[in-house]
């Protein structure tokens, strides 16, 4: 069930509809959070090797009916990012980035993404600045 987390994360959000994502680049952690979560991005691991890379670092992926965007390409991690937190329709709730990176983990057979690790942290960072550019369209609607 939605908490109150996700309902405050979606305030905020649509506060930001429309704003340029700038995720930033000039601290030294911020250069290192982005290197870290590159690394885990490629980072095969789990019993079926999986990577996030593995869905999602090529064209015209798709699980089932799912297209599966390629987020080291700007305009499709652009769409991607912009558009969490987002109302699950198939779960009535709405979900947040965070929440969406764990069901990967847990599709991957990985252990969970605990939420506020720095992994956390490092991987929605290497997400947000392949981003950087496009615009808030969230909270949005997901099947």
């Amino acid at each position: 069930k939605s908490t109150d987390l996700e309902a405050l994360t979606a305030y905020v959000v649509e506060e930001s509809r429309g704003v340029t994502i700038a995720v930033p680049q000039r601290h030294g952690k911020e250069k290192a959070a982005y290197q870290r979560g590159e690394k885990m991005f490629f980072y095969r691991a789990g019993p079926y090797d999986f990577a996030c890379a593995t869905c999602h670092a090529t064209d015209g992926q798709r699980i089932r009916l799912q297209d599966l965007p390629n987020l080291t390409k700007k305009e499709p991690a652009q769409k991607a990012f912009a558009t969490w937190p987002a109302y699950r329709v198939s779960q009535g709730a709405t979900r947040t980035m965070q929440w969406r990176l764990n069901d990967c983990f847990r599709q991957q057979r990985l252990p969970d993404l605990v939420y506020g690790s720095q992994a956390s942290i490092d991987l929605i960072t290497f997400l947000g600045v392949n981003a950087n550019g496009g615009k808030m369209d969230s909270p949005a609607i997901k099947r």
